[in-house]
């Protein structure tokens, strides 16, 4: 199965990634260079077209062949941001899920409502049963948007990863299929209204 185009409830398109996609992408990159870097640093690298274009033409195969699963998120035509699903483990149903948004866009619930509406894809067209999300101790709003999901945190892994040569402790969430179906934003679940990210 290829990802499929989706559209949130507060109107995001979520749009499986395209090379057509390079220029918004490096612009996007470069807007947001700095939080990039903190955090993210394989996408601040993203901040030429031409480094763009690679990364996509790589997402596109990768996708292609089921490994990860990549879409960019547009909000009245502006690209601003992505929702990647990697590590996709058929056998055991589950996968990880990772994220990003332009500053300018923050506050907005954007993220919230296209990262539900990825979910929703995950647990219903591909049968999965849980998803996992990591981010760095340091990285609250990523902690915020993954509590407000719903996700359980289940612990931190030490120095689990090398940002700009300091290693970082990962929180690590976890999200199942039941947990998602009884959460704030399953479509027949409790309703509420979405946080500043």
């Amino acid at each position: 199965m290829q990802p499929l185009p989706l559209k949130s409830p507060s109107g995001v398109s979520i749009i499986p990634v395209a090379v057509e996609h390079a220029a918004a992408l490096a612009s996007l990159v470069q807007k947001n260079i700095e939080h990039l870097q903190a955090y993210l640093p394989a996408v601040a690298d993203l901040c030429s077209v031409e480094t763009a274009r690679d990364h996509l033409c790589r997402s596109v195969e990768r996708a292609s062949e089921g490994e990860i699963f990549e879409w960019h998120l547009f909000v009245e035509g502006s690209l601003c941001g992505s929702v990647r699903l990697k590590d996709i483990d058929r056998s055991d149903r589950k996968a990880k899920i990772g994220y990003f948004i332009g500053h300018q866009f923050a506050g907005r619930g954007i993220v919230s409502s296209a990262v539900s509406t990825v979910l929703e894809f995950c647990f219903g067209s591909l049968n999965l049963n849980r998803i996992e999300l990591r981010c760095a101790v340091e990285n609250v709003r990523s902690k915020r948007v993954a509590e407000r999901l719903g996700f359980l945190h289940e612990g931190v892994l030490r120095q689990d990863e090398c940002l700009n040569g300091v290693f970082v402790d990962q929180n690590i969430y976890g999200l199942l299929t039941t947990d998602f179906e009884a959460g704030p934003y399953h479509p027949i679940g409790h309703k509420q209204t979405p946080g500043s990210y």
